[in-house]
């Protein structure tokens, strides 16, 4: 009985990425690197996992995430003939910081010129997604974009929970220095708890959520220790960018860019008439994935890489 190959056979000229410096290692292996990029070459970490020659599909991870999907998640992309990129944004572990989200497209823009990657796919995950919007309607190389969980115009703070995240929130908006209470609040949380029990707080709401949170525990823990080690300024960029009105996001603004929102399936009725009124607003198809909330893209893994077969 002859068994399928677990990847599938490069293309006869296969385009890799020219600022990989790892090779066949990482077919198997996920492992972050870090590239200078752009005229001030500034840091950025990134992960790429897969044989030269598949397509990239770029994650713009969130706040709460800051790390790459599971290794299985990665195998069965690469086997359906994607390779995962995840590039840490600016501020989040070895990634230098830069300015706001404007500046942060035009920096993953220079990586993706750079490293010689064509066709992307986008995965813009949360507070990602303002970079993800800009980058898409942008950078040509991005020719399909996907924005899971995104908050778009609306006011979101009532969906928080437990009930003490939106004041903490609400607090780091304000000014630099309720964004560093805010921040060490979030630390002794975690600290006294730890992190999976931290997380499994966090995603009460979400039965989906909880099981990513513990069969992955270890991927967990890395993200909470890179994304626990930003700086305040980071921690309240990414907050004011992704609940505050964002500018860019006039009426039909999106509806030149292929993609699809796309949102858990275990969310309250309130955040769905809300998601769905602006995706219609901004002129993009929407959907839900059919298990998770906050980690829906990472606990829906198989049905994303099924949307992304068949749609992009």
């Amino acid at each position: 009985m002859q068994h399928p190959a677990p990847f599938p056979e490069p293309a006869a000229e296969p385009r890799g990425n020219l600022l990989d410096r790892l090779g066949d290692r990482k077919r198997i292996l996920r492992v972050w690197q870090t590239a200078r990029v752009g005229p001030r070459g500034v840091a950025v970490e990134f992960m790429q996992f897969g044989a030269d020659g598949l397509r990239p599909v770029l994650f713009l991870h969130s706040l709460e995430y800051p790390n790459a999907p599971s290794w299985g998640f990665c195998v069965d992309a690469a086997r359906d003939g994607f390779g995962t990129l995840v590039i840490r944004r600016p501020g989040f572990g070895a990634s230098d910081r830069v300015g706001d989200v404007e500046a942060q497209a035009e920096l993953i823009t220079h990586f993706l010129d750079e490293a010689g990657l064509e066709n992307v796919v986008l995965v813009a995950v949360g507070s990602g997604c303002p970079v993800g919007y800009r980058l898409a309607a942008r950078c040509p190389r991005v020719t399909y974009s996907v924005y899971v969980n995104c908050v778009f115009n609306r006011d979101v703070m009532g969906e928080f929970r437990p009930k003490w995240i939106a004041p903490i929130l609400a607090q780091a908006v304000q000014n630099p220095a309720g964004a560093r209470l805010s921040l060490m609040a979030f630390r002794q949380a975690a600290s006294r708890f730890g992190a999976t029990r931290f997380y499994e707080n966090l995603c009460q709401k979400s039965p989906g959520d909880v099981a990513f949170v513990r069969t992955f525990h270890k991927d967990i823990a890395t993200g909470w220790e890179v994304g626990s080690a930003i700086h305040s300024d980071t921690f309240r960029d990414e907050i004011r960018y992704s609940l505050n009105d964002d500018p860019f996001l006039t009426d039909g603004v999106l509806n030149r860019v292929r993609g699809i929102a796309l949102s858990g399936s275990e969310t309250t009725e309130t955040w769905r008439r809300g998601f769905e009124a602006e995706a219609k607003r901004v002129a993009i198809p929407f959907g839900y994935l059919p298990s998770g909330d906050i980690f829906a893209a990472y606990q829906s893994g198989p049905a994303l890489l099924e949307l992304l077969r068949e749609c992009a």
